[in-house]
């Protein structure tokens, strides 16, 4: 049944009863003594007065972030299987690893071991007079395990128990020294023809002996970091039970500090600490603090400067020295931080990428006198110069990649010469387009035709052979005449790529030219036409003979420099295109090496060098829009992913905050550092600071610090505990991530006629 609604029976007698109210309280709320409400310009209102400042904009890096790569220690060194740390000491392989396999059981996170052997590398700060190896391991087809330390057999125990079990290993009196040492588990008792897995470990611990009758509650990830209310106050938390501690490797920036809110969960108390750890050196305490838990526990904040510990590779650990039974230790949402923010890359209209082939960065401005090079002397006054320029390989394709894609080569797969771009791969001209910006690129390089993949997603796309009858400096002109031809009134973002034959042979010198260039009389094997053959025949040779004389190198440096000196005017009118079209001064313009040629007693121009420093650093100098920072040299290290992602962020089309070539041109170093890597199939080299690492995967690598051994003679891997398993660290995790993120697996480059005899005049067949 619908139902009426009631009705005022004397609507005008209720309207008049509703403003009478309103009026008494009007005047109810009135002040008895009002004032005379100043002016707006003399008082701020209550609400803003009572607003407090805004708390200045921090730059911060979480630990938490980086927990499961830190070492964790309770009475003893612990590895919580499954995790990047435990995994990362996997005899210096990479993921994904097809010997074990990481699942859950029971609530943890376990390791299914699916072969008889495995080891693991561990480091003792000092050196254990008595040590017991336990592991949580469930048995699954294995029926024993036994351990070994280094050459020592610790002994083996029975699995028999269908269930996850801490077992003991037998007490070990003699001395573990400090150090380095290979855990080996060596599992037996599967049933002939069974492929089900041996045992699924959770952890393990070396570390001395546990008292009879004492339990042992292992810290592993899922137990470690926690959410905490104290006092109200919520903190995402380190929660440590004493003697315990959590270890983070770190290469720290100047401006670096530590933050943290202490605290200790349960009732009693606990005392927390934070010290650095380096080699060689006793550990250093920041700062101690005593906590009390209970009915009314709270947070106490902690901040620490860390400058005098900036500038080398540290561990930070964070400890619990004594807690009292049934407590934690909480280090609650642990960060480095910096206040401000770095500044951001200035809008380009124009991008302008020049990547100059097997090219010296000795030879050209900056680093090398103007001399015949008045255009580069003219760009680098008005540019950043990056002297921590590094190349991601020695494959020029490779590194061209990664200046395209702003992936590393384990991603876009070009790790050998004759491996081509995967059709999967989204280059910045393909993103640009998307944008409806308009995108070219030129190439006298054979590595960068079209049998290589680099001829998609263009709107204009030309090679320029170097067996044609066109001048080396042809691909720079081509840039020049497009980029005249496309500036103009209609406000549209460009990107245009020139990979310039740079210093590569054959160089661009005719007879006449050769004539009187160093050293006189010269009757040695290097042609200017027939430099990349002749190159290539050397290197084919065994390596007793592959040198060449001390006249030869003579020669073709004179070769390169005349060769430069022609590129050198080319740049010149591409510049005077932009200024010309009123472009210069919104244009980011890039001027990078792909690989550098090598010094003696190499062949240069290797198509896939040794991953050696001297042909990794190539030159980079780039004009930031508006000229900023213009004559500066930076130190800092770079790659080209960060030259990729400063194009991206000019243009518009990306806004992270990885870091770019802006942020070094300020001076803003990562807050806990960064690796570079460089890497060849399966070797790498890594430069963290001045610390570099170098090796074959599966293989224990190499280290040396470059500023007390710049020829790396010596090697201190096994001396330098916390430097070099922080450098393999972050190498496992850069390699791993990559092969995690591969674009596609490798595709073949399908090498034509046209393609072939290039590759031969260049050298590279």
């Amino acid at each position: 049944m619908r139902s009426t609604p009631v009705r005022d029976p004397d609507p005008i007698r209720s309207r008049a009863s509703v403003l009478l109210t309103l009026l008494v309280l009007l005047v109810a709320c009135t002040p008895k003594d009002p004032s005379p409400a100043p002016p707006p310009s003399a008082t701020p209102s209550a609400s803003a007065a009572n607003t407090p400042p805004s708390p200045p904009r921090r730059d911060t890096a979480e630990l938490l972030g980086r927990i499961a790569s830190c070492e964790v220690r309770h009475r003893g060194l612990l590895l919580d299987l499954g995790t990047p740390a435990a995994r990362a000491r996997r005899s210096f392989r990479i993921d994904p690893l097809e010997d074990t396999a990481d699942t859950e059981r029971e609530g943890a996170t376990v390791s299914r071991i699916l072969v008889p052997r495995i080891s693991y590398e561990l480091t003792l700060d000092e050196p254990l007079e008595e040590s017991q190896l336990s592991l949580r391991i469930f048995g699954s087809a294995a029926r024993a395990v036994t351990a070994i330390v280094d050459d020592r057999r610790l002994g083996s125990v029975k699995l028999s128990s269908p269930e996850l079990k801490i077992v003991d290993f037998p007490l070990q009196k003699t001395a573990l020294a400090a150090g380095r040492h290979t855990l080996t588990l060596s599992f037996s008792g599967r049933a002939r023809g069974s492929t089900e897995a041996l045992a699924e470990v959770d952890w393990v611990r070396l570390g001395p002996p546990i008292e009879p009758g004492d339990s042992y509650a292992a810290p592993t990830l899922k137990d470690l970091v926690t959410d905490v209310v104290l006092d109200g106050v919520p903190r995402r938390a380190i929660a440590l039970r004493a003697p315990a501690s959590v270890r983070c490797a770190l290469f720290l920036a100047p401006d670096a500090r530590l933050s943290s809110d202490l605290g200790f969960w349960g009732d009693g108390k606990g005392v927390a600490d934070v010290r650095v750890i380096a080699d060689g050196e006793a550990p250093t305490v920041l700062a101690e603090r005593k906590l009390t838990g209970g009915t009314g526990a709270t947070w106490t904040n902690l901040e620490l400067p860390l400058k005098e510990h900036s500038g080398r590779l540290v561990a930070l650990e964070l400890r619990a020295l004594e807690s009292s039974k049934g407590g934690r230790v909480l280090f609650g949402d642990p960060s480095l931080f910096r206040n401000g923010e770095a500044p951001s890359v200035p809008e380009a209209t124009t991008v302008v990428l020049v990547v100059s082939s097997g090219t010296d960065r000795r030879l050209i401005p900056p680093w090398g006198p103007v001399g015949n090079l008045p255009s580069m002397g003219e760009l680098a006054r008005s540019s950043v110069a990056y002297s921590g320029y590094r190349a991601p390989s020695t494959v020029p394709a490779a590194v061209m990649g990664s200046l395209l894609t702003r992936e590393p080569p384990g991603v876009h797969a070009l790790e050998d010469p004759a491996a081509r771009l995967p059709k999967a791969a989204r280059t910045l001209g393909e993103l640009l387009k998307e944008a409806s910006g308009r995108t070219a690129m030129f190439t006298g390089a054979p590595t960068t035709f079209a049998a290589f993949g680099f001829d998609a997603g263009w709107d204009r796309y030309v090679p320029v052979s170097p067996v044609a009858d066109q001048e080396a400096t042809q691909p720079l002109a081509a840039a020049a005449k497009w980029l005249e031809n496309e500036l103009g009134e209609e406000p549209l973002r460009r990107l245009v790529v020139v990979h310039a034959r740079g210093a590569h042979p054959p160089w661009d010198v005719s007879r006449e030219e050769t004539t009187g260039l160093p050293p006189e009389e010269y009757g040695g094997l290097i042609d200017p036409r027939r430099g990349g053959p002749i190159l290539a025949r050397l290197r084919g040779q065994k390596r007793n003979h592959k040198k060449l004389a001390d006249e030869d190198w003579t020669r073709m440096k004179s070769l390169i420099q005349v060769a430069l000196s022609k590129q050198d005017a080319a740049i010149g009118q591409l510049v005077s295109v932009l200024k010309k079209k009123g472009a210069w001064d919104s244009t980011l313009f890039v001027f990078v090496g792909d690989v550098a040629p090598g010094e003696p007693p190499d062949v240069p121009f290797d198509p896939a060098g040794e991953l050696r420093e001297e042909r990794l650093v190539a030159p980079l100098i780039v004009k930031f829009p508006g000229g900023r920072w213009a004559a500066k040299e930076v130190h800092s290290m770079v790659s080209s992913v960060d030259v990729a992602t400063t194009i991206l962020r000019a243009l518009r089309l990306d806004s992270g905050r990885t870091p770019d070539l802006v942020t070094a041109a300020d001076g803003v170093e990562p807050l806990a550092g960064r690796a570079f890597i460089a890497s060849l199939g399966d070797r790498y080299t890594t430069r963290l600071g001045e610390w570099l690492l170098w090796g074959v995967l599966g293989k224990t690598p190499s280290l040396c610090q470059l500023e007390v051994d710049p020829t790396c003679m010596n090697d201190t891997f096994a001396t330098r505990p916390v430097a070099g398993f922080a450098a393999w660290q972050a190498t496992y995790e850069a390699l791993s991530s990559a092969a995690a993120r591969r674009i596609a697996p490798r595709e073949p480059a399908s090498i034509d006629p046209d393609t072939g005899a290039a590759l031969t005049v260049w050298g590279d067949i």
